[in-house]
């Protein structure tokens, strides 16, 4: 089995067993609406069950919400009937469309170094002349405590691991380094500037969640 098709049957599960629920909005929501225009098109790669999308649609952005994930999608249609969304991967949008806001919330990790940075180069290339691009994504200061193994570590500080136990067992996800990130969006003017987020977690076993979060714009 594909690892795009294991990571779906796990969210799939875990939204049919109340994953994010109950959850606030991220914070990073408060800092996207601070730099976004109210009514500008919009997408919301990996969605989920809308738990940052109806916030930020609310708060002003037209946003479409992208998901693979039908147990998501029906769990957000729940919550907030008639929010507009696609069942599927960004690569499944309409060949060319581009965006005036592009967000990404803890999507752009999942899966190997090389489906990581595609997925995160082709969000780049759905953002407008003139549009934003919100980030916020693994950092590889995050402390791996469940047993895993490493499937890569590179010298701009991007690293890759594949958990053997622990609620993401199975599951490959990549941990992006700063010199990684600002690599990736060098072509990209910063409007929040990529800054490092850290926090406990807050379910066992005892340890330190890492995140980078950026706002940036394409260039006219």
């Amino acid at each position: 089995m594909d690892a795009h098709r294991i990571a779906v049957e796990f969210w799939d599960e875990a939204y049919a067993k109340g994953m994010y629920a109950d959850a606030e909005p991220d914070a990073f929501v408060a800092r996207i609406l601070e730099v976004a225009a109210p009514g500008v098109s919009g997408v919301e790669i990996g969605c989920g069950n809308g738990r940052n999308l109806i916030p930020l649609r609310r708060g002003g952005p037209d946003l479409l919400g992208v998901d693979p994930s039908r147990i998501a999608l029906e769990r957000l249609a729940l919550r907030e009937p008639g929010t507009p969304v696609l069942h599927g991967t960004q690569d499944d949008l309409p060949p060319g469309r581009r965006y005036d806001i592009v967000v990404g919330i803890q999507v752009h990790q999942h899966g190997t170094r090389a489906a990581a940075r595609d997925m995160l180069r082709g969000s780049l290339e759905r953002v407008s002349p003139g549009g934003l691009f919100a980030l916020r994504t693994a950092s590889a200061a995050t402390e791996a405590v469940e047993a895993h193994e490493v499937l890569d570590e590179h010298a701009d500080g991007g690293r890759t691991f594949r958990y053997l136990e622990g609620f993401k067992a199975g599951l490959v996800v990549h941990y992006y380094g700063r010199a990684e990130l600002e690599e990736l969006l060098a072509d990209f003017e910063p409007v929040l500037a990529l800054r490092a987020e850290y926090g406990p977690r807050l379910d066992p076993p005892a340890g330190r969640w890492a995140h980078w979060e950026t706002i940036v714009r394409r260039p006219r």
